[in-house]
């Protein structure tokens, strides 16, 4: 029997979850005001997963498995999602890998059939994975000359240090190079499991239905649970700069912030959205409105199942790039000594028009259903999550900022044409 859960009062009444008997997680929403479907297939396989000589390999695997099945080679897949007008697309992360398609809702089997097909049945052509390595490392190029990723790729290295979280999602050239088809199909093989598989799906669909076409082809799978196991990360605190031919100096710094189930993350939203989550918060207001040091500046938070960091990016000339670190400093380090009571408020209000504005979005609703049951293995409903942003207080907002930001553990990372011994530290700590 499928283990249905559901009509519990903290859930809207067009949520459902179902439990098939090897594991394979399915969770739904209906949407009947709009004519689409958003499907995705999420398995937990990602970089921080990856052992070191590895790194790279769930991103490979996310990109072969569009390259053919026993019934559809490269182009048939392409022509297939497009032949209905369909979004048929991918994506890997540091905990999970999503395959997910967007379709009307008359062609809900056909996105279903299309992504189980590759998901199950890909055979990695050599032909094709020889190709693939040259795109991936062609993928990684492009990162290296994109000065704003790149400083975000280095600072989270920097940040985690020796833990697997500071791998790069996308991988090494020398790591993509020497990967070979045996070596795809085992790490597929080994972490593809049922036990770690979540089909979230959001629109104009029934979920029976999409239970009854997701059991035809995905039931059969057998039940065999993962093993995945990995040390609970602490981000660190250090400089590095790294000199580099280019017009401007991107910076980019933060501290260890709380996980994505942390009882205290509502708190941490607040704080990233008043420090700068907008056109109104601190940094912009004071970097770019009064003081003409960047272009873009910006705070953000990224939260994981048992960690997270708050960070800072900006970009400037380098001839005013004590200017801005200084400055970063003095907004960041003071915040929780100024906070008030309307800016918290005008805060929580931002965060909650977001919030609704994004469940228009099918593939935003999707999205979050599958993260909800990835960190939590249950529904968070609009109302809980506004209800605890709402319990958030002045006193306990002020409380978390001291402790994530008057702390000194900061992580600096500059990139650009920059002295290698600045100490960029000490301008940001001395306010």
């Amino acid at each position: 029997m499928k283990k249905v859960l559901g009509g519990h009062s903290s859930y809207p009444d067009t949520y459902r979850k179902t439990i098939l008997p090897n594991g394979v997680r399915v969770v739904s929403e209906v949407n009947d005001h709009i004519q689409s479907v958003s499907l995705g297939i999420w398995v937990r396989a990602g970089s921080r997963y990856e052992p070191r000589h590895l790194n790279g390999i769930c991103h490979f695997i996310e990109h072969m498995l569009f390259k053919g099945t026993p019934t559809r080679d490269a182009l048939s897949i392409a022509k297939e999602i497009d032949s209905v007008g369909g979004i048929l697309n991918a994506f890997t992360s540091k905990e999970f890998t999503a395959f997910y398609a967007k379709v009307l809702k008359e062609d809900l089997e056909l996105a279903v059939d299309l992504l189980a097909d590759i998901f199950l049945n890909s055979i990695f052509p050599e032909e094709e994975i020889i190709r693939e390595k040259q795109v991936i490392c062609q993928e990684i190029h492009q990162l290296e000359d994109n000065p704003e990723e790149l400083v975000h790729e280095i600072w989270g290295m920097n940040f985690w240090r020796a833990h697997a979280l500071g791998q790069p999602i996308l991988g090494t050239i020398p790591n993509i190079v020497a990967i070979d088809r045996d070596t795809l199909l085992s790490y597929k093989s080994e972490n593809y499991l049922p036990s770690e598989i979540i089909v979230a799906a959001v629109g104009n669909l029934d979920h029976d239905r999409v239970i009854d076409l997701i059991t035809e082809r995905m039931g059969d799978l057998p039940s065999k649970k993962g093993g995945i196991f990995t040390d609970e990360p602490i981000g660190g605190s250090c400089v590095y700069v790294e000199p580099k031919d280019l017009e401007q100096v991107h910076v980019c710094l933060g501290t260890n912030a709380p996980s994505a189930v942390a009882s205290n993350r509502y708190a941490a939203y607040i704080l990233n959205t008043l420090l700068g989550g907008g056109m109104s918060s601190r940094l912009f207001q004071e970097i770019r409105e009064k003081r003409g040091l960047a272009y873009n500046v910006y705070s953000f938070l990224s939260s994981l199942s048992d960690s997270g960091m708050l960070g800072i990016y900006a970009g400037c000339d380098p001839e005013r790039l004590e200017e801005l670190v200084h400055t970063i400093g003095r907004v960041t380090m003071g915040i929780a000594d100024t906070l008030t009571q309307e800016e918290m408020d005008m805060a929580k209000n931002q965060i909650k028009g977001n919030l609704i504005l994004n469940l228009e979005s099918s593939d935003a609703q999707m999205n979050r259903l599958a993260k909800e049951e990835y960190y939590f293995g249950r529904h968070i409903t609009l109302g809980e999550i506004l209800d605890s942003l709402h319990k958030v207080s002045l006193p306990e907002l002020c409380h978390e900022c001291e402790a994530l930001l008057n702390n000194g553990e900061f992580t600096i990372v500059a990139l650009g044409p920059v002295e290698a011994d600045l100490n960029l530290q000490t301008l940001f700590l001395d306010n």
